[in-house]
């Protein structure tokens, strides 16, 4: 597994992989909530430049990206959550597509279990991830690989306004 920070000359690259990844489950039960607002070039290239963007790009074609960071927004602060760790001992986990076409080959699994690893090595103690309402092939997924359901809330994002987040959280053992 090849997880890899992306490059600055990839922007426009990755950005056409996210726009696929929307189009291709455009019908599909789940209704993408991401659009032309976000993921956007310029969060693209600002995720790329804070080296917090992540590709899975074997063969020279994108599988998968991922943001990876401790930014959450403000409506976390409120939520109590199975650990409460200092902000720089948490991993955020933002922005994780990976292409319809590979589904089913435990890329997702290998990327998130990269991420465990990592989290460790470097003393974090907890790896967390909201997904919006109704992309159940998401919660399944991550209650799947051990991550703990901790509430539901009402998040605003530029990119679909105010919407139904369910918060997740894998505690890292010490």
């Amino acid at each position: 597994m090849f997880l890899r920070r992306a490059k600055i000359y990839e922007s426009y690259e990755i950005l056409n992989f996210y726009k696929n990844v929307i189009d291709s489950i455009e019908n599909t039960e789940f209704k993408p909530k991401w659009n032309e607002n976000y993921p956007n070039l310029k969060f693209i290239k600002k995720s790329i430049l804070s080296e917090e963007l992540w590709i899975y790009k074997p063969k020279n074609k994108i599988i998968a990206s991922i943001i990876i960071n401790n930014e959450f927004p403000n409506e976390y602060d409120d939520v109590i959550w199975l650990t409460n760790p200092k902000s720089d001992e948490i991993v955020i986990i933002h922005t994780f597509a990976i292409n319809p076409n590979y589904m089913g080959n435990k890329i997702g699994m290998k990327i998130i279990n990269k991420i465990k690893e990592n989290a460790l090595k470097n003393n974090k103690k907890s790896i967390r991830i909201d997904v919006i309402d109704g992309n159940e092939g998401a919660i399944k997924f991550f209650e799947h690989l051990g991550f703990e359901y901790v509430n539901t809330i009402e998040i605003y994002h530029n990119a679909v306004g105010l919407e139904k987040f369910h918060l997740y959280e894998f505690p890292l053992p010490d």
